[in-house]
Protein backbone atom coordinates (compact mmCIF):
# COMPACT_ATOMS: atom_id res chain seq x y z
CA UNK A 1 0.00 0.00 0.00
CA UNK A 2 1.43 3.35 -1.06
CA UNK A 3 2.19 5.87 1.69
CA UNK A 4 0.50 9.26 1.55
CA UNK A 5 2.34 11.72 -0.70
CA UNK A 6 4.55 14.03 1.32
CA UNK A 7 4.55 11.84 4.42
CA UNK A 8 7.82 11.00 6.11
CA UNK A 9 7.39 7.36 5.10
CA UNK A 10 6.84 8.23 1.42
CA UNK A 11 9.78 10.65 1.36
CA UNK A 12 12.02 7.97 2.90
CA UNK A 13 10.94 5.48 0.26
CA UNK A 14 11.58 7.96 -2.54
CA UNK A 15 15.01 8.83 -1.14
CA UNK A 16 15.92 5.16 -0.89
CA UNK A 17 14.80 4.67 -4.48
CA UNK A 18 16.87 7.67 -5.61
CA UNK A 19 19.95 6.32 -3.82
CA UNK A 20 19.52 2.92 -5.45
CA UNK A 21 19.09 4.13 -9.04
CA UNK A 22 21.94 6.64 -8.59
CA UNK A 23 24.30 3.68 -8.82
CA UNK A 24 23.29 3.50 -12.50
CA UNK A 25 23.76 7.28 -13.05
CA UNK A 26 20.00 7.89 -12.92
CA UNK A 27 18.13 10.49 -10.90
CA UNK A 28 14.35 10.80 -10.33
CA UNK A 29 13.30 14.33 -11.32
CA UNK A 30 10.65 14.71 -8.63
CA UNK A 31 13.18 13.98 -5.89
CA UNK A 32 15.86 16.28 -7.26
CA UNK A 33 13.39 19.14 -7.64
CA UNK A 34 11.78 18.66 -4.23
CA UNK A 35 11.47 22.05 -2.51
CA UNK A 36 13.05 23.96 -5.41
CA UNK A 37 11.23 27.10 -6.56
CA UNK A 38 11.32 27.21 -10.37
CA UNK A 39 9.06 30.24 -10.72
CA UNK A 40 11.88 32.80 -10.96
CA UNK A 41 15.69 33.11 -11.22
CA UNK A 42 17.55 31.97 -8.12
CA UNK A 43 21.20 32.94 -8.64
CA UNK A 44 23.09 33.42 -5.36
CA UNK A 45 24.93 36.41 -6.88
CA UNK A 46 24.83 39.55 -4.74
CA UNK A 47 25.26 43.25 -5.35
CA UNK A 48 28.78 44.53 -4.63
CA UNK A 49 31.02 47.53 -5.21
CA UNK A 50 34.76 47.91 -5.77
CA UNK A 51 35.79 51.49 -5.04
CA UNK A 52 38.63 52.81 -7.14
CA UNK A 53 40.07 54.62 -4.15
CA UNK A 54 40.77 51.22 -2.58
CA UNK A 55 41.55 49.32 -5.78
CA UNK A 56 44.13 51.70 -7.24
CA UNK A 57 46.76 51.19 -4.50
CA UNK A 58 46.35 47.43 -4.89
CA UNK A 59 46.87 47.73 -8.63
CA UNK A 60 49.99 49.83 -8.18
CA UNK A 61 51.33 47.33 -5.63
CA UNK A 62 50.69 44.57 -8.19
CA UNK A 63 52.76 46.66 -10.60
CA UNK A 64 55.71 46.45 -8.20
CA UNK A 65 55.16 42.73 -7.59
CA UNK A 66 55.06 41.41 -11.15
CA UNK A 67 55.64 42.76 -14.65
CA UNK A 68 52.93 42.80 -17.30
CA UNK A 69 54.94 40.35 -19.38
CA UNK A 70 55.59 37.90 -16.52
CA UNK A 71 51.94 38.02 -15.46
CA UNK A 72 50.91 37.93 -19.13
CA UNK A 73 47.95 40.03 -18.02
CA UNK A 74 48.35 41.96 -14.76
CA UNK A 75 44.72 41.97 -13.65
CA UNK A 76 42.96 42.09 -10.31
CA UNK A 77 39.80 40.04 -10.83
CA UNK A 78 36.55 41.38 -9.37
CA UNK A 79 34.79 38.36 -7.88
CA UNK A 80 31.18 38.41 -6.84
CA UNK A 81 31.03 37.65 -3.08
CA UNK A 82 28.75 34.70 -3.91
CA UNK A 83 31.42 33.10 -6.12
CA UNK A 84 34.74 33.26 -4.22
CA UNK A 85 37.60 31.81 -6.20
CA UNK A 86 35.50 31.36 -9.35
CA UNK A 87 36.53 34.55 -11.19
CA UNK A 88 32.91 35.50 -11.90
CA UNK A 89 31.29 38.87 -11.32
CA UNK A 90 27.89 37.55 -12.49
CA UNK A 91 26.76 34.08 -13.48
CA UNK A 92 28.11 34.53 -17.01
CA UNK A 93 30.63 37.40 -16.90
CA UNK A 94 34.21 37.99 -15.77
CA UNK A 95 35.48 41.42 -14.72
CA UNK A 96 38.91 42.69 -13.75
CA UNK A 97 41.01 45.84 -13.55
CA UNK A 98 44.16 45.71 -15.67
CA UNK A 99 47.31 47.81 -15.27
CA UNK A 100 49.96 48.50 -17.91
CA UNK A 101 52.87 50.62 -16.68
CA UNK A 102 55.00 52.96 -18.82
CA UNK A 103 57.16 51.03 -21.25
CA UNK A 104 55.39 47.73 -20.69
CA UNK A 105 53.92 45.29 -23.19
CA UNK A 106 51.13 42.80 -22.50
CA UNK A 107 52.03 40.06 -25.03
CA UNK A 108 49.91 39.09 -28.00
CA UNK A 109 47.48 36.17 -27.86
CA UNK A 110 43.94 35.21 -28.86
CA UNK A 111 41.13 33.21 -27.31
CA UNK A 112 37.60 32.08 -27.93
CA UNK A 113 36.22 34.48 -25.33
CA UNK A 114 35.16 37.99 -26.34
CA UNK A 115 36.69 40.85 -24.34
CA UNK A 116 35.44 44.38 -23.74
CA UNK A 117 37.52 47.16 -22.21
CA UNK A 118 36.54 50.46 -20.65
CA UNK A 119 39.49 52.77 -19.98
CA UNK A 120 39.57 54.13 -16.44
CA UNK A 121 42.80 56.11 -16.14
CA UNK A 122 45.79 57.27 -18.20
CA UNK A 123 46.71 57.96 -21.80
CA UNK A 124 49.45 56.94 -24.20
CA UNK A 125 48.69 53.23 -24.20
CA UNK A 126 47.29 51.26 -27.09
CA UNK A 127 45.46 48.06 -27.90
CA UNK A 128 46.13 46.28 -31.18
CA UNK A 129 43.48 44.00 -32.65
CA UNK A 130 44.15 41.88 -35.74
CA UNK A 131 46.79 44.19 -37.13
CA UNK A 132 45.22 47.55 -36.28
CA UNK A 133 46.03 49.77 -33.33
CA UNK A 134 43.88 52.15 -31.32
CA UNK A 135 45.20 54.61 -28.75
CA UNK A 136 43.44 54.65 -25.40
CA UNK A 137 41.93 57.56 -23.49
CA UNK A 138 39.79 57.60 -20.32
CA UNK A 139 36.25 56.51 -21.08
CA UNK A 140 37.07 54.80 -24.38
CA UNK A 141 35.27 51.53 -25.07
CA UNK A 142 37.29 48.89 -26.94
CA UNK A 143 36.27 45.46 -28.28
CA UNK A 144 38.42 42.39 -28.76
CA UNK A 145 36.24 39.98 -30.77
CA UNK A 146 36.67 36.30 -30.03
CA UNK A 147 39.69 34.67 -31.68
CA UNK A 148 41.29 38.03 -32.52
CA UNK A 149 45.00 38.56 -32.03
CA UNK A 150 45.46 41.34 -29.47
CA UNK A 151 48.20 42.95 -27.42
CA UNK A 152 48.60 46.07 -25.31
CA UNK A 153 51.45 48.51 -24.78
CA UNK A 154 52.12 51.74 -22.93
CA UNK A 155 54.40 54.26 -24.66
CA UNK A 156 53.65 57.14 -22.29
CA UNK A 157 55.04 58.06 -18.85
CA UNK A 158 51.90 57.39 -16.77
CA UNK A 159 50.18 54.11 -15.81
CA UNK A 160 47.09 53.12 -17.77
CA UNK A 161 44.25 51.13 -16.23
CA UNK A 162 41.05 49.75 -17.66
CA UNK A 163 38.14 47.49 -16.80
CA UNK A 164 38.20 44.15 -18.60
CA UNK A 165 34.89 42.36 -19.22
CA UNK A 166 34.86 38.87 -20.73
CA UNK A 167 32.25 36.18 -21.34
CA UNK A 168 34.63 33.57 -19.89
CA UNK A 169 32.13 31.90 -17.49
CA UNK A 170 29.61 31.51 -20.31
CA UNK A 171 32.18 30.16 -22.78
CA UNK A 172 33.57 27.92 -20.06
CA UNK A 173 30.14 26.50 -19.28
CA UNK A 174 29.80 25.59 -22.95
CA UNK A 175 33.29 24.03 -22.74
CA UNK A 176 34.49 25.94 -25.79
CA UNK A 177 37.51 27.74 -24.30
CA UNK A 178 40.52 27.87 -26.64
CA UNK A 179 43.63 30.02 -26.40
CA UNK A 180 46.76 30.52 -28.48
CA UNK A 181 49.86 32.66 -27.98
CA UNK A 182 51.35 34.67 -30.84
CA UNK A 183 54.96 33.70 -31.69
CA UNK A 184 56.15 37.25 -30.93
CA UNK A 185 55.33 39.69 -28.15
CA UNK A 186 53.66 42.06 -30.59
CA UNK A 187 51.73 41.41 -33.77
CA UNK A 188 52.62 43.41 -36.90
CA UNK A 189 50.52 46.51 -37.57
CA UNK A 190 49.19 46.13 -41.12
CA UNK A 191 46.52 48.86 -41.20
CA UNK A 192 46.82 52.53 -40.39
CA UNK A 193 45.35 53.77 -37.12
CA UNK A 194 41.70 54.67 -37.59
CA UNK A 195 41.13 52.40 -40.59
CA UNK A 196 38.17 50.49 -39.11
CA UNK A 197 36.27 53.59 -37.94
CA UNK A 198 36.81 55.19 -41.34
CA UNK A 199 35.47 52.13 -43.15
CA UNK A 200 32.51 51.31 -40.95
CA UNK A 201 32.01 53.91 -38.22
CA UNK A 202 30.80 57.06 -39.94
CA UNK A 203 27.52 55.97 -41.49
CA UNK A 204 29.29 54.83 -44.66
CA UNK A 205 31.30 51.83 -45.86
CA UNK A 206 33.28 50.96 -48.98
CA UNK A 207 31.19 49.26 -51.64
CA UNK A 208 31.42 45.49 -51.40
CA UNK A 209 33.12 45.45 -48.01
CA UNK A 210 31.47 43.62 -45.12
CA UNK A 211 32.86 42.46 -41.82
CA UNK A 212 33.34 38.71 -41.53
CA UNK A 213 32.69 38.76 -37.77
CA UNK A 214 29.55 38.87 -35.66
CA UNK A 215 31.21 41.53 -33.49
CA UNK A 216 31.43 45.16 -34.53
CA UNK A 217 34.25 45.90 -36.99
CA UNK A 218 34.61 49.26 -35.23
CA UNK A 219 36.55 47.96 -32.27
CA UNK A 220 37.16 51.35 -30.63
CA UNK A 221 34.45 53.80 -29.52
CA UNK A 222 36.14 57.02 -28.27
CA UNK A 223 34.60 58.49 -25.14
CA UNK A 224 34.68 62.09 -26.40
CA UNK A 225 32.44 61.24 -29.33
CA UNK A 226 30.15 58.89 -27.39
CA UNK A 227 29.75 61.38 -24.55
CA UNK A 228 28.85 64.10 -27.05
CA UNK A 229 26.20 61.83 -28.55
CA UNK A 230 24.82 61.08 -25.10
CA UNK A 231 24.64 64.75 -24.11
CA UNK A 232 22.93 65.67 -27.37
CA UNK A 233 20.27 63.05 -26.71
CA UNK A 234 19.91 64.24 -23.10
CA UNK A 235 19.39 67.82 -24.24
CA UNK A 236 16.54 66.84 -26.50
CA UNK A 237 14.06 65.02 -24.31
CA UNK A 238 12.91 63.72 -20.96
CA UNK A 239 14.89 61.00 -19.15
CA UNK A 240 13.65 57.44 -18.91
CA UNK A 241 12.13 56.89 -15.46
CA UNK A 242 14.52 54.03 -14.66
CA UNK A 243 17.66 54.66 -16.74
CA UNK A 244 17.93 58.40 -17.31
CA UNK A 245 19.38 58.81 -20.79
CA UNK A 246 20.85 55.54 -22.02
CA UNK A 247 22.50 54.55 -25.30
CA UNK A 248 23.77 51.18 -26.50
CA UNK A 249 27.04 50.63 -28.34
CA UNK A 250 26.12 48.90 -31.60
CA UNK A 251 27.60 47.07 -34.55
CA UNK A 252 27.08 49.68 -37.29
CA UNK A 253 26.99 47.07 -40.05
CA UNK A 254 24.05 45.22 -38.50
CA UNK A 255 22.48 47.62 -36.00
CA UNK A 256 22.61 45.05 -33.22
CA UNK A 257 24.82 44.84 -30.12
CA UNK A 258 28.54 45.47 -30.46
CA UNK A 259 29.26 41.81 -29.67
CA UNK A 260 26.98 38.76 -29.84
CA UNK A 261 27.49 37.76 -26.20
CA UNK A 262 27.85 41.04 -24.30
CA UNK A 263 25.95 44.29 -24.58
CA UNK A 264 27.56 47.59 -23.62
CA UNK A 265 25.80 50.81 -22.69
CA UNK A 266 26.51 54.42 -21.74
CA UNK A 267 23.97 56.39 -19.72
CA UNK A 268 23.67 59.86 -18.25
CA UNK A 269 21.86 60.57 -14.99
CA UNK A 270 21.11 64.27 -14.43
CA UNK A 271 21.94 65.74 -11.03
CA UNK A 272 19.12 64.91 -8.62
CA UNK A 273 17.87 62.00 -10.71
CA UNK A 274 15.92 59.48 -8.61
CA UNK A 275 15.20 56.46 -10.76
CA UNK A 276 12.17 54.21 -10.53
CA UNK A 277 12.75 50.63 -9.43
CA UNK A 278 13.81 48.29 -12.20
CA UNK A 279 14.96 44.74 -12.74
CA UNK A 280 15.89 42.58 -15.71
CA UNK A 281 17.21 39.09 -16.16
CA UNK A 282 20.67 40.25 -17.27
CA UNK A 283 23.06 41.02 -14.42
CA UNK A 284 24.78 44.38 -14.99
CA UNK A 285 28.32 45.52 -14.23
CA UNK A 286 28.62 49.31 -14.01
CA UNK A 287 31.74 51.48 -14.16
CA UNK A 288 31.40 55.13 -13.22
CA UNK A 289 32.89 57.46 -15.82
CA UNK A 290 31.80 60.69 -14.14
CA UNK A 291 29.83 61.90 -11.15
CA UNK A 292 28.57 60.59 -7.84
CA UNK A 293 25.42 58.84 -6.73
CA UNK A 294 24.08 55.64 -5.27
CA UNK A 295 22.20 52.47 -6.09
CA UNK A 296 19.56 50.94 -3.85
CA UNK A 297 19.62 47.16 -4.19
CA UNK A 298 19.23 44.02 -2.07
CA UNK A 299 17.80 46.05 0.81
CA UNK A 300 20.89 48.26 1.06
CA UNK A 301 22.52 51.31 -0.48
CA UNK A 302 25.80 51.41 -2.40
CA UNK A 303 27.41 54.81 -2.87
CA UNK A 304 29.52 55.25 -6.01
CA UNK A 305 31.89 57.81 -7.45
CA UNK A 306 34.33 58.21 -10.36
CA UNK A 307 35.93 54.94 -11.58
CA UNK A 308 34.09 52.76 -9.04
CA UNK A 309 32.75 49.44 -10.31
CA UNK A 310 29.53 47.90 -8.99
CA UNK A 311 27.43 44.90 -9.96
CA UNK A 312 23.68 44.38 -9.84
CA UNK A 313 22.72 40.69 -10.29
CA UNK A 314 19.98 39.68 -12.68
CA UNK A 315 16.37 39.98 -11.50
CA UNK A 316 17.35 41.99 -8.41
CA UNK A 317 15.22 45.17 -8.20
CA UNK A 318 17.36 48.32 -8.01
CA UNK A 319 17.09 52.09 -8.18
CA UNK A 320 19.73 54.54 -9.38
CA UNK A 321 20.16 58.02 -7.93
CA UNK A 322 22.59 60.77 -8.95
CA UNK A 323 23.95 63.51 -6.70
CA UNK A 324 25.73 65.24 -9.59
CA UNK A 325 25.49 64.82 -13.33
CA UNK A 326 26.77 61.28 -13.79
CA UNK A 327 27.82 59.05 -16.69
CA UNK A 328 27.82 55.27 -16.24
CA UNK A 329 29.20 52.57 -18.51
CA UNK A 330 27.68 49.09 -18.15
CA UNK A 331 27.97 45.60 -19.58
CA UNK A 332 25.52 42.67 -19.47
CA UNK A 333 24.86 39.36 -21.24
CA UNK A 334 21.60 40.70 -22.67
CA UNK A 335 22.46 39.86 -26.33
CA UNK A 336 22.64 36.15 -25.52
CA UNK A 337 19.39 36.22 -23.58
CA UNK A 338 17.62 38.14 -26.34
CA UNK A 339 18.92 35.78 -29.03
CA UNK A 340 17.47 32.85 -27.06
CA UNK A 341 14.17 34.64 -26.34
CA UNK A 342 14.85 34.58 -22.59
CA UNK A 343 15.44 38.24 -21.69
CA UNK A 344 12.76 40.07 -19.74
CA UNK A 345 12.45 43.25 -17.69
CA UNK A 346 10.12 44.47 -14.97
CA UNK A 347 9.26 48.09 -14.25
CA UNK A 348 6.52 47.32 -11.73
CA UNK A 349 8.77 47.71 -8.71
CA UNK A 350 9.42 44.01 -8.32
CA UNK A 351 5.87 43.13 -7.30
CA UNK A 352 5.20 39.42 -7.13
CA UNK A 353 8.88 38.42 -7.11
Amino acid sequence: MRAEAGSAEQIAREDAFAARVAERSVSPLWVGRRGVDLTRPRSPATAAVWTYERMRPDLMEAGELVSAEDAFRRVLVLENPAFPGEMRVTNTLYAGLQLVLPGEIAPCHRHSQTALRFVVEGEGAYTSVDGERTWLHPGDFVITPQWSWHDHGNEHDVPVMWLDMLDTPLVGFLDTVFRENYPEKLQPIVRADGTSPARFGNGMRPIGQMSDRAASPVFSYPYARCRENLMTVAAGGAPDACHGFKLQYINPTMGGPATPTMGAFLQMLPAGFAGAEYRSTDGAVFCVAEGTGRVHVDGGTIDWGPHDVFVVPGWHPYRLEAETDAVLFSTTDRPVQEALGLWREDRSGGAGS
